[in-house]
C-alpha cells in the first residue's frame, strides 16, 4: 500500500512540468543555435561591450549551441551606462555608486524578429574607495561583470518562458 501511494505521488509530480525557471521551455522560433555577435556600444563608456557579449554568450551556451553559424543571431545593443551617487558619509562624501545598464536585445530567425526588448535595464552597487581610485576602478569593473551575467540569466529565462 505504502509503496503504491509513492508511486502515485512520483508518477503525478513527475507528470505536472515542474521545472526550475530558465532550465525548462524552449527558444522562441525553437532555436537550438545561436551566432551572438558582440554588442553594439552606443554610450560614452569604451570596452564595456566584450564583458556584456561574453556574460550572454556564457549563458546562453547552457541551453543552446553557441557559434558562428546559429539558426538564429541574438544581436545587443547596449543603450545607455550611468552612475550614479547613492550614499554619502557625514562629510557629504561619495561612498556608494550605482551602475545602472540598458541594453536592447533582439532575436533574429532567417530575418525576421522573432523576439525583441529594447529596455533591458539592471543596476549593481559598488563601494567607492576614496583613497585609491584604482580599487573604485575595479569595484566598477566587477559590478559591471556581475550586472552583465544577472541580466543574461533573466534575458535567457523570460525567452525560455516565453514572457
Amino acid at each position: 500500500m505504502k509503496k503504491t501511494l509513492l508511486l502515485i505521488l512520483f508518477l503525478t509530480l513527475a507528470g505536472c512540468g515542474y521545472h526550475i525557471a530558465g532550465k525548462g521551455g524552449k527558444m522562441p522560433g525553437d532555436l537550438s543555435s545561436l551566432n551572438i555577435p558582440i554588442f553594439a556600444n552606443a554610450t560614452h563608456k569604451t570596452n564595456i561591450e566584450a564583458i556584456l557579449t561574453n556574460a550572454f554568450v556564457e549563458e546562453m551556451v547552457t541551453t543552446v549551441k553557441v557559434g558562428r553559424e546559429g539558426e538564429g543571431t541574438m544581436q545587443g545593443v547596449i543603450r545607455s551606462y550611468n552612475l550614479t551617487a547613492v550614499s554619502y558619509s557625514k562629510s557629504d562624501v561619495n561612498q556608494e555608486y550605482r551602475l545602472t545598464v540598458v541594453l536592447s536585445v533582439t532575436l533574429i530567425k532567417n530575418g525576421t524578429v522573432i523576439w525583441k526588448d529594447d529596455n533591458i535595464s539592471d543596476y549593481e552597487d559598488f563601494a567607492v574607495n576614496t583613497s585609491n581610485v584604482t580599487v573604485t576602478k575595479e569595484a566598477e569593473e566587477a559590478a559591471l561583470r556581475k550586472l552583465a551575467k544577472d541580466t543574461a540569466r533573466i534575458v535567457k529565462e523570460r525567452l525560455l518562458e516565453n514572457f
